[in-house]
């Protein structure tokens, strides 16, 4: 089994193509979802699941549902099973913007492939990925990144991740210190309103966690 996750207007021929249904969206014209679900409350079998990909849908989910989403899918796939993650990449966008020698227009385009198309209320972007960030958060969470593809189209540049499931004994309460450790690198500080802050991500994580881990 082959999850398309976010599919949008996109059909991939072998895959369960999963999307909101049209009313859930602003710009699109079309449904080709296979299975009409909100992301956030999918869950599979342990082991079940051979690949995952998604293309410009994973910096839509805050961090610690975005972490809590990569635990659940290291439970769902298959070892070896491959994850394939496609995100804007923030740090080559971010020079753009920043870059004096070319027009408005263009930093403005940067500008909202970082944001996002801010439309609807799901349509902004929560994280700025970069290759190395999340090579090194798919490895944190019992992935081996294998390879990164690079892209370009009309002024926004791209990274896409791949990485397969690694043959390693993690549980919920190991995935659960390993988010918690992520996390703490968004701190200021470890004064005690960052600590509860720190504490209130983790409450989401949590949560996601029990709603999509594996059955």
């Amino acid at each position: 089994m082959k999850l398309h996750l976010g599919c949008g207007e996109q059909y991939l021929k072998g895959y369960v193509n999963i999307d909101f249904p049209i009313n859930k969206h602003s710009v699109q014209q079309k449904c080709v979802a296979d299975v009409y679900k909100d992301i956030l409350a999918l869950q599979y079998p342990f082991e079940s699941v051979d690949e995952i990909r998604l293309h410009h849908v994973f910096e839509h989910f805050p961090r610690p549902l975005a972490l809590a989403l990569l635990a659940s899918w290291w439970s769902w796939l298959k070892v070896g099973g491959l994850v394939r993650i496609e995100v804007p990449d923030f740090d080559r966008s971010a020079l753009r913007v920043l870059n004096p020698f070319i027009s408005t227009k263009q930093k403005y385009v940067a500008l909202r492939h970082i944001f996002g198309s801010q439309e609807a209320s799901w349509a902004t972007h929560c994280e700025g990925w970069s290759e190395d960030r999340l090579k090194t958060v798919l490895t944190k969470f019992g992935f081996q990144p294998k390879k990164a593809n690079k892209n370009s189209w009309k002024g926004t540049y791209n990274i896409e991740i791949f990485a397969t499931k690694i043959n390693k004994d993690m549980g919920k309460k190991e995935f659960e210190h390993t988010a918690e450790s992520v996390l703490a690198n968004y701190l200021v500080d470890r004064f005690s309103s960052e600590m509860r802050l720190l504490q209130v991500w983790m409450k989401i994580y949590k949560e996601q966690v029990s709603k999509t881990w594996a059955k």
